[in-house]
């Protein structure tokens, strides 16, 4: 009951919970069937308890959730039932129908209280997600691309996605590695999560490692054994179906015994079913090219024996051909050697007779040529001379006119008849004075005229 202070009542926190949860027990007095998705599982393995955050969602958008929890019974029933009709458990992510009380706990609060769970419905939606997937596909136009690759005519270098202890992956080694024939493969093994929540991310991530080293390998095998159908769900996923159908190299799909094939089998390059069947797959493809061989070989060596045979013939033919055309030609050539023979003959004696002919021209040219080459060297001699003796005398005239005038330029020159014409010669020493530098004041000096000299004293020195 409420306390009272004054005009007010005031209510515990405990009486509050326990009026909200009389009300929701009276308003929600029985079970409810609920759709909804599981956001987070978490289960509690210690207490196999289980307490999964639903929630609704409209365009990808949360619009409501609510806390929910499976007591251990309950969830271990439920699991059973989801594996035997779906292959999966419950799981993160799965659309949900179940059966569910609404509870109010004093110390938990509101909490939906699931009993069952319909593992139909989760059917009906992982099929409903799977066609929604595969139409996306096609509307993308991706879901025949990895089908449209080129496979190569011997796939020797495989890239496996699978796990090293895998029943299937031993299958399949124990298939290619230990065949009859002795075909030979080199195989990289990229292990990966192949089923449960993580194997989506894991074979993703896996085939993006391949992708970056594709021109090592030929083919994509991804390999799992054992487990029957159950989480086989992850390869209904939108994106690893992607990863694959736009995968640059074929992939081949070995994942199990599957009744109702996924999408990354449908979109894969070649679905095998099995590991076995992708083993033997790859070695029909050695054996398709080993009969390619045979076929290519005896169509060469019949097509060879048949070319010989033609050449043969053909080469038979040929011989005769050049017999004939040989002998032909022989007597074509004897017959032009012959005409040939008696033209030289002819042409010989022709040019005997016109190089006889010029010889004697040419002799009697001989004979008159010299006399009139001397008669002509006569008569230019003659000239020569006459005109070098014309030549010397006017040289000569020419030097004596020459001479006469140096001489009378000497005369000219002498002392004496400079002094005739008013000069004089002054000496200091008996030596001429050239300089005004060859004096000095008080010098004495004679100045010789035509007739007489001078005797003199400096005075005086004008530079000017």
């Amino acid at each position: 009951m409420p306390q009272t202070e004054g005009n007010k009542q005031i209510y515990s926190l405990l009486e509050i919970t326990q009026s909200i949860s009389r009300v929701i027990s009276r308003a929600f007095p029985a079970s409810y069937w609920v759709t909804a998705e599981i956001a987070k599982l978490n289960f509690y393995p210690k207490s196999g308890h289980c307490y999964p955050d639903l929630v609704e969602k409209q365009n990808g958008q949360v619009k409501t959730q609510i806390r929910a929890n499976i007591w251990s019974g309950q969830f271990n029933q439920i699991n059973r039932k989801f594996r035997e009709v779906t292959g999966e458990v419950l799981k993160d992510g799965m659309k949900v129908l179940f059966l569910a009380r609404v509870s109010f706990h004093e110390h938990y609060g509101l909490a939906l209280n699931i009993l069952d769970a319909e593992p139909s419905f989760t059917l009906g939606e992982m099929a409903r997600e799977k066609q929604a997937n595969i139409q996306r596909l096609k509307k993308e136009g991706l879901f025949d691309e990895n089908k449209k690759l080129h496979f190569p005519l011997l796939p020797k270098r495989i890239a496996v996605i699978s796990v090293e202890t895998s029943k299937g992956y031993h299958d399949f080694l124990k298939v290619i590695q230990n065949n009859a024939w002795g075909y030979r493969f080199s195989i990289h093994l990229f292990p990966a999560l192949l089923q449960g929540d993580g194997a989506v991310r894991s074979i993703g991530l896996q085939l993006r490692e391949i992708a970056k080293q594709k021109e090592q390998f030929d083919v994509v095998c991804i390999i799992r054994g054992g487990g029957g159908d159950v989480g086989l769900n992850a390869y209904d996923n939108y994106y690893l179906a992607k990863e694959v159908a736009r995968f640059p190299l074929p992939v081949i799909t070995g994942i199990g015994h599957s009744t109702n094939e996924t999408i990354v089998q449908m979109v894969a390059f070649a679905n095998k079913i099995t590991p076995t069947e992708a083993g033997h797959f790859l070695l029909q493809a050695f054996h398709n090219f080993a009969h390619r061989l045979e076929t290519a070989e005896n169509n060469l060596q019949r097509s060879t024996m048949r070319q010989m045979e033609a050449q043969r013939v053909h080469l038979a033919q040929l011989t005769r051909i050049l017999q004939i055309h040989t002998m032909n030609l022989l007597n074509h050539q004897d017959t032009n050697l012959q005409h040939l023979v008696k033209s030289t003959e002819q042409s010989a004696l022709r040019l005997l007779i016109n190089g006889r002919k010029r010889l004697n021209e040419a002799t009697m040219k001989l004979q008159l040529r010299p006399l009139q080459q001397l008669q002509k060297a006569r008569q230019e001699l003659l000239q020569k001379q006459n005109m070098l003796q014309i030549y010397s005398t006017q040289r000569q005239k020419d030097a004596f006119s020459h001479l006469e005038l140096l001489e009378n330029k000497v005369q000219l020159l002498k002392p004496e008849n400079v002094l005739k014409r008013g000069y004089s010669i002054t000496y200091i020493n008996g030596k001429a004075i050239k300089v005004l530098t060859d004096v000095n004041t008080g010098d004495s000096i004679t100045t010789q005229l035509h007739k007489g000299k001078v005797e003199s004293v400096i005075t005086k020195i004008k530079d000017s």
